[in-house]
């Protein structure tokens, strides 16, 4: 039981200030870890950046979900867990960009557009498995290994 990968996307307008962005998102994951950036223009036309990083690695995937932190993966367990996991596997959720530049993580209010950081979880599924305690297992280690 476990994660396969773990990736986070943050789109930013051309008015967003991407070095803070950038800070931001390295306190979710390790130092070394590769930050993709793709500058493009948005379907209106406006200047904007797509920042994404992947954790491949299952060792990294792990430790990544473990860097969110216990207040962010207990508010995960609060639900119904089954309404953030999609047909394949894939857990969602997002976080709010102004807080976590202000140095805090914390899941984005669902009814609010905002700035977020979309997260996404490919859990380790096996036929037969359920997915709802593989879920919740998965992010009880990642809560008891920080």
């Amino acid at each position: 039981m476990g994660v396969h990968r773990l990736e986070f996307r943050a789109h930013c307008s051309g008015i967003d200030d991407l070095p803070t962005i950038r800070e931001a998102l390295h306190i979710l994951v390790p130092q070394d870890t590769k930050i993709d950036e793709k500058s493009e223009r948005s379907w209106h036309g406006a200047p904007q950046t797509n920042i994404t990083i992947e954790l491949n690695r299952k060792a990294d995937a792990r430790r990544g979900l473990s860097m969110l932190g216990a207040e962010v993966l207990e508010r995960l367990l609060e639900g119904n867990i089954l309404d953030r996991i999609d047909e394949r596997n894939v857990l969602h959720f997002r976080l709010d960009l102004a807080e976590l530049c202000c140095g805090n993580k914390q899941i984005s209010d669902p009814r609010r557009r905002e700035p977020c950081v979309k997260v996404q979880v490919k859990l380790e599924v096996y036929p037969g498995q359920s997915v709802k305690e593989n879920a919740i297992s998965c992010i009880e280690n990642a809560i008891n290994s920080q």
